[in-house]
Protein backbone atom coordinates (compact mmCIF):
# COMPACT_ATOMS: atom_id res chain seq x y z
CA UNK A 1 0.00 0.00 0.00
CA UNK A 2 1.34 3.52 -0.56
CA UNK A 3 1.52 5.64 1.83
CA UNK A 4 1.05 9.59 1.06
CA UNK A 5 2.17 11.77 3.67
CA UNK A 6 2.07 15.75 3.92
CA UNK A 7 5.61 15.74 5.49
CA UNK A 8 7.08 13.54 2.62
CA UNK A 9 11.04 12.78 2.94
CA UNK A 10 12.09 15.75 0.77
CA UNK A 11 9.83 18.13 1.21
CA UNK A 12 11.52 17.28 5.50
CA UNK A 13 14.91 17.89 3.96
CA UNK A 14 14.31 20.95 2.25
CA UNK A 15 12.47 22.41 5.12
CA UNK A 16 15.25 21.55 7.61
CA UNK A 17 18.07 22.89 5.42
CA UNK A 18 16.09 26.03 4.69
CA UNK A 19 15.80 26.83 8.68
CA UNK A 20 19.48 26.42 9.51
CA UNK A 21 21.01 28.34 6.80
CA UNK A 22 19.98 31.51 4.13
CA UNK A 23 22.46 30.69 1.76
CA UNK A 24 21.58 26.89 1.26
CA UNK A 25 19.71 26.28 -1.96
CA UNK A 26 16.50 24.83 -1.49
CA UNK A 27 16.48 21.25 -2.01
CA UNK A 28 12.60 20.45 -3.33
CA UNK A 29 11.20 16.94 -4.65
CA UNK A 30 11.43 15.77 -8.28
CA UNK A 31 8.34 13.99 -7.61
CA UNK A 32 4.57 15.22 -6.31
CA UNK A 33 4.73 11.99 -4.27
CA UNK A 34 7.90 11.04 -2.70
CA UNK A 35 6.79 7.86 -0.40
CA UNK A 36 5.40 6.61 -3.89
CA UNK A 37 8.11 7.10 -5.65
CA UNK A 38 10.88 5.73 -3.14
CA UNK A 39 8.45 2.18 -2.71
CA UNK A 40 8.34 2.46 -6.88
CA UNK A 41 12.02 2.42 -7.23
CA UNK A 42 12.43 0.07 -4.34
CA UNK A 43 10.23 -2.22 -6.18
CA UNK A 44 12.33 -1.75 -9.42
CA UNK A 45 15.55 -2.74 -7.73
CA UNK A 46 15.90 -6.52 -9.39
CA UNK A 47 15.90 -4.84 -12.81
CA UNK A 48 18.52 -2.66 -11.87
CA UNK A 49 16.59 0.53 -11.59
CA UNK A 50 15.84 0.15 -15.53
CA UNK A 51 12.37 2.23 -15.51
CA UNK A 52 14.05 5.14 -13.55
CA UNK A 53 17.42 5.03 -15.88
CA UNK A 54 17.96 8.63 -18.12
CA UNK A 55 21.28 9.60 -19.87
CA UNK A 56 24.39 8.25 -19.12
CA UNK A 57 28.23 8.67 -18.95
CA UNK A 58 30.35 5.38 -19.26
CA UNK A 59 33.30 4.94 -16.84
CA UNK A 60 35.58 1.74 -16.74
CA UNK A 61 33.89 -0.11 -14.48
CA UNK A 62 30.23 1.87 -13.64
CA UNK A 63 27.83 3.60 -15.77
CA UNK A 64 26.32 6.61 -14.06
CA UNK A 65 22.96 7.67 -15.37
CA UNK A 66 20.68 10.66 -14.29
CA UNK A 67 17.69 9.01 -12.66
CA UNK A 68 14.46 9.87 -14.15
CA UNK A 69 12.59 10.17 -11.39
CA UNK A 70 14.66 12.07 -9.08
CA UNK A 71 13.12 11.93 -5.29
CA UNK A 72 15.93 15.27 -4.59
CA UNK A 73 15.55 16.79 -7.67
CA UNK A 74 18.90 17.34 -9.05
CA UNK A 75 20.58 15.29 -7.04
CA UNK A 76 20.19 11.23 -7.37
CA UNK A 77 21.68 8.96 -9.98
CA UNK A 78 21.75 5.10 -10.40
CA UNK A 79 25.08 3.68 -10.28
CA UNK A 80 25.52 0.41 -12.48
CA UNK A 81 28.44 -1.68 -11.87
CA UNK A 82 30.05 -3.81 -14.96
CA UNK A 83 29.00 -7.09 -12.52
CA UNK A 84 25.11 -6.45 -12.55
CA UNK A 85 24.90 -4.38 -9.39
CA UNK A 86 23.18 -1.52 -9.40
CA UNK A 87 21.92 1.21 -6.70
CA UNK A 88 19.96 4.06 -6.69
CA UNK A 89 21.85 7.64 -4.67
CA UNK A 90 20.80 10.74 -3.95
CA UNK A 91 23.47 13.17 -1.88
CA UNK A 92 22.75 16.75 -0.42
CA UNK A 93 25.56 18.79 0.45
CA UNK A 94 24.68 20.55 4.07
CA UNK A 95 26.23 24.13 5.20
CA UNK A 96 27.14 22.72 9.16
CA UNK A 97 26.74 19.55 11.04
CA UNK A 98 23.88 21.27 12.71
CA UNK A 99 21.90 21.40 9.11
CA UNK A 100 23.43 17.29 8.12
CA UNK A 101 22.07 16.79 11.72
CA UNK A 102 18.67 17.77 10.99
CA UNK A 103 18.20 16.79 7.47
CA UNK A 104 19.35 13.15 8.50
CA UNK A 105 17.23 12.52 12.07
CA UNK A 106 13.96 13.88 9.88
CA UNK A 107 14.93 11.76 6.62
CA UNK A 108 15.72 8.84 8.82
CA UNK A 109 11.68 9.45 10.17
CA UNK A 110 10.35 9.76 6.65
CA UNK A 111 12.01 7.02 5.18
CA UNK A 112 11.08 4.34 8.11
CA UNK A 113 7.09 5.67 8.20
CA UNK A 114 7.70 5.70 4.00
CA UNK A 115 9.40 2.03 3.89
CA UNK A 116 6.77 0.65 6.14
CA UNK A 117 6.65 -2.13 9.31
CA UNK A 118 8.15 -4.90 6.88
CA UNK A 119 11.64 -2.72 7.23
CA UNK A 120 14.20 -2.39 10.47
CA UNK A 121 16.10 -0.13 10.72
CA UNK A 122 19.88 -0.22 12.48
CA UNK A 123 21.80 2.95 13.36
CA UNK A 124 25.64 3.06 13.59
CA UNK A 125 28.01 5.62 13.65
CA UNK A 126 30.32 6.19 10.75
CA UNK A 127 33.99 6.24 11.49
CA UNK A 128 37.36 7.70 9.78
CA UNK A 129 40.55 7.03 10.83
CA UNK A 130 39.27 5.83 13.68
CA UNK A 131 36.92 9.26 14.57
CA UNK A 132 33.89 9.41 14.13
CA UNK A 133 32.77 10.75 11.18
CA UNK A 134 28.82 11.10 10.78
CA UNK A 135 26.13 8.81 11.63
CA UNK A 136 24.04 5.58 9.15
CA UNK A 137 21.00 3.90 9.62
CA UNK A 138 20.51 0.61 7.31
CA UNK A 139 16.94 -0.45 6.35
CA UNK A 140 16.27 -4.19 5.44
CA UNK A 141 13.52 -6.47 4.92
CA UNK A 142 13.46 -10.27 4.66
CA UNK A 143 12.35 -10.20 1.38
CA UNK A 144 15.07 -12.11 -0.65
CA UNK A 145 14.74 -9.57 -3.62
CA UNK A 146 14.72 -6.34 -1.64
CA UNK A 147 17.55 -4.13 -1.61
CA UNK A 148 19.00 -2.46 1.37
CA UNK A 149 18.17 1.21 1.89
CA UNK A 150 20.85 3.20 3.91
CA UNK A 151 20.80 6.81 4.58
CA UNK A 152 24.31 8.43 6.22
CA UNK A 153 25.13 11.95 7.77
CA UNK A 154 28.78 11.94 6.21
CA UNK A 155 31.17 14.57 8.17
CA UNK A 156 34.96 15.05 6.02
CA UNK A 157 36.79 17.85 7.57
CA UNK A 158 34.76 20.76 6.76
CA UNK A 159 31.95 18.98 4.57
CA UNK A 160 28.89 17.84 5.43
CA UNK A 161 26.05 15.88 3.50
CA UNK A 162 23.36 13.47 4.13
CA UNK A 163 23.58 10.18 1.46
CA UNK A 164 20.56 8.02 0.37
CA UNK A 165 21.64 4.78 -0.78
CA UNK A 166 19.18 2.24 -2.35
CA UNK A 167 20.87 -1.11 -3.69
CA UNK A 168 22.31 -4.55 -2.75
CA UNK A 169 23.67 -4.90 0.72
CA UNK A 170 27.10 -6.02 -0.62
CA UNK A 171 27.51 -2.65 -1.66
CA UNK A 172 25.83 -0.60 1.02
CA UNK A 173 28.20 1.74 2.73
CA UNK A 174 29.22 0.79 6.06
CA UNK A 175 29.56 2.50 8.82
CA UNK A 176 32.74 2.64 8.25
CA UNK A 177 35.34 4.50 5.92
Amino acid sequence: MVRNTTAALVITMASAALAGCSSFQPVTSGTEDPCATLQNIVADYPTGFADYRGSSSNFNSVTIYRAKEQLIKGHCEIWAWGNGDSAYTCTVSAPDKEVAETLHARAASELSECLGPNWQGEKGVRERDGKPAGERIQFTSGGAKAPAVALHRVEDHRRHSVYLFIGTNARSPQQTD
